[in-house]
This record gives structure tokens, sequence and C-alpha cells, in this order.
């Protein structure tokens, strides 16, 4: 299919929901899904990237077989551990209780939010 009959594709399902962009994306999809042309009309200028994407998904997932699952599953003592591990100690840990009481300006923020949720929350007379 050719750019300018996918063009007239996209006219078409702007004009079908009243150019709305969400459900025009919705339409044109399905169109693609039962019409092999379109598809391959709207795919094929980012077909060189699809592909080199898949590839590189591939080729990563058979490297992933050691223990490191990436930047997003750290433990939460992962940078404690490492600072010990460089300095041959360990570190205080700086998120357990120390029974001191929070700053003014919290007990205020608190105490204005209390406020402002039982006026909205007395029974009117």
């Amino acid at each position: 299919m050719t750019d300018e009959n996918v063009r007239a594709k996209i006219k078409e399902a702007l004009a079908a929901t009243d150019n709305n962009r969400h459900d025009a994306q919705k339409l044109l999809i399905t169109w693609a899904v039962r019409d092999p042309q379109l598809l391959l009309g709207i795919t094929k200028p980012h077909l060189k990237a699809i592909a080199a994407a898949l590839i590189e998904h591939t080729m990563r997932a058979k490297t992933e077989a050691s223990t490191d699952a990436g930047p997003d599953h750290f433990p939460k003592t992962a940078i404690d551990d490492m600072i010990a591990e460089a300095s041959g100690r360990r570190p205080p840990d700086k998120r357990r209780n120390r029974n001191v009481p929070p700053p003014k300006s919290t007990e205020r923020q608190a105490n204005t939010m209390r406020k402002l949720a039982a006026a909205f929350t007395r029974k009117k007379k």
C-alpha cells in the first residue's frame, strides 16, 4: 500500500471518529490487523528499527543468564553494602527509628491537614 493510501486511511479514521486521535488510532490498528497491505504500508518505514529492536532484545535475553538483574532490581541495602565493602566496615542504617520528634513544620502541616479534613467531615446543622 502506498503512502498516499495510508494517509487516506488515516484521514478516513480521523473523519470516522470526529478527529479523536485515540479512537482513530484504535480504528486504524483494527483496520491494519484485518488488511495486510495496510499493515505493511504503516510499518514499512519503521521495519528496520523494529527488526533491530527484536534482535537486540533476543541477544540481551541470551546474555541475561547472569546474576545481575539490572538497575531496577537492586535490594534496598545495595549501596550500604557497597560502601561497607569498600571501607571495610558496616555503616549505620539511616532508616532505623531514632526516636527524634518530627520538625515543627511537619507538625503544623499535619495539624492543618487534620483541620481541613475535619472541616469537610462536619455535619451541617
